[in-house]
């Protein structure tokens, strides 16, 4: 059976303010978040589910749903 994986993004956590869009290895954070959860073994498709303008902004730099 596949699924779909909603990945939430929150700009504003208590412990960690914008880290979503923290650079690790040269790409936003979500982005690795996003890439590894796609290529899961039963995961179909892979989104992020954000209210933020900036971590929207990333998705549609790298094509992520």
């Amino acid at each position: 059976m596949k699924a779909i994986a909603i990945i939430p993004a929150r700009y504003s956590s208590q412990r960690l303010p914008g880290k979503p869009l923290m650079i690790l290895a040269g790409v936003p954070l979500v982005v690795h978040v996003w890439q590894n959860a796609k290529n899961a073994e039963h995961i179909e498709k892979a989104v992020i589910a954000t209210d933020d303008e900036r971590i929207q902004q990333v998705a549609a730099d790298y094509n992520i749903p």
